[in-house]
């Protein structure tokens, strides 16, 4: 075998190893599979994670307490214990995020998700309604897969370097007079949704249910983009993307 033949054949493994390394770098952190679709059953098992961590670790004087707070829990299905305001619970995993399906240029069909931490909320309990609901997200936190994705929305579609905040406000009360402890509650809410500088009237499907002193919701909405005068992206490495998706909501609100 000749010299230039030999660093030819060189050169043609080297191209093949890194394009390798290249794929499998981008199958692994920017393409892995996206997150699940919020359920009631995933949020509340993040709490019962929590509570079995603890419990793991916890003295016999713990278990007479744990005893105590299960007491307290069934107390907290009376309307005089939930009645008053609630807050978003600063040490559990709240968020607010959107899922959208693209096409790819080297992988195809692939569901984009993207959620933010940074969420603000509250809800006020009157016997057997939820009066008020405010809640506001910093969609300047949100993070995907896809850190240049996540760039490109500063500037493009929902433009968070101009429209940082999305909000949505409760306009017609909620009955929840079966809402006691353990029991899931589905519900379909009224209220206004600010996104991307535009106010719509919405309907949520949510879902919630009352764990460990917590009120756990979740729930989605499919988005028109249009709706909100938002424009499809665009990206080099992106085919296509459908001009809808859905906006998706994992809570978890606690008495101060």
């Amino acid at each position: 075998m000749s010299i230039s033949k030999f660093w030819k054949l060189l050169f043609i493994a080297a191209l093949a190893i890194v394009g390798a390394l290249i794929a499998g770098f981008l199958y692994l952190y920017v393409f892995s599979d996206p997150e699940e679709e919020v359920s009631l059953e995933a949020a509340v098992a993040a709490i019962s994670t929590s509570t079995s961590v603890s419990a793991a670790t916890a003295t016999a004087t713990a278990t007479q307490s744990a005893t105590a707070t299960q007491s307290a829990t069934a107390d907290m299905t009376s309307g005089l214990v939930l009645t008053g305001r609630w807050t978003l619970s600063s040490d559990k995993p709240s968020f607010v995020g959107y899922r959208v399906n693209e096409i790819l240029v080297n992988t195809g069909e692939f569901t984009a998700v993207g959620r933010t931490s940074s969420v603000q909320g509250q809800l006020q309990f009157d016997g057997d309604s939820i009066s008020e609901v405010e809640i506001s997200a910093d969609l300047t936190q949100l993070k995907s897969d896809n850190q240049y994705r996540d760039r490109a929305l500063r500037r493009q579609a929902i433009e968070t370097n101009e429209f940082p905040t999305a909000t949505f406000r409760l306009t017609d009360s909620i009955q929840v007079s079966d809402f006691t402890d353990g029991a899931t509650v589905v519900r379909s809410v009224v209220g206004e949704l600010t996104l991307h500088g535009v106010t719509r009237d919405v309907t949520l499907e949510i879902a919630g249910e009352l764990v460990d002193h917590t009120v756990v919701v979740v729930g989605s909405l499919d988005i028109l983009f249009s709706d909100y005068e938002i424009d499809t992206p665009s990206s080099r490495s992106v085919v296509s993307i459908e001009d809808y998706g859905v906006m998706e909501f994992q809570l978890f609100f606690v008495k101060p």
